[in-house]
C-alpha cells in the first residue's frame, strides 16, 4: 500500500467529491479491498490495471487516477461515481480518517 497515493485519495473524496471525513474512510476501506481482491495495491498501478476487474473497481480505479492527476479521463460518469460512492458510504461502517 502507497500511504502517499492513499493520502492524495482521501484528499480528492474530500475536497473534490465533497466527502465528510468519517465517509472518506469508509469509501477508502472499500477501494483497498477491491484493489486486493483484484490483487494489486492501492497505488498508481491500479489506477491502471484495476479498470479491468469489474465495475466497482473500475470505478475505485478511477478514482485513484483522477487523484493522481492522471489526465486520461474517466472510464465511468462523476453521476455513475457519486452513485457508487453513496452505496459505500450506506453499506460501509462510517471510520474516521
Amino acid at each position: 500500500m502507497d500511504s502517499i497515493v492513499e493520502a492524495r485519495v482521501a484528499r480528492y473524496l474530500r475536497n473534490e467529491l465533497q466527502l465528510k471525513a468519517h465517509d472518506t474512510g469508509a469509501v477508502l476501506f472499500r477501494m483497498r479491498t477491491l484493489a486486493r481482491v483484484s490483487g494489486h495495491d492501492l497505488d498508481a498501478d491500479f489506477a491502471s490495471t484495476g479498470l479491468a476487474s469489474g465495475p466497482e473497481a473500475r470505478i475505485a480505479a478511477g478514482i485513484v487516477d483522477s487523484a493522481l492527476g492522471g489526465g486520461r479521463g474517466s472510464a465511468t460518469p462523476v453521476h455513475a461515481v457519486r452513485q457508487t460512492l453513496a452505496r459505500w458510504v450506506r453499506t460501509t461502517r462510517p471510520m474516521g480518517m
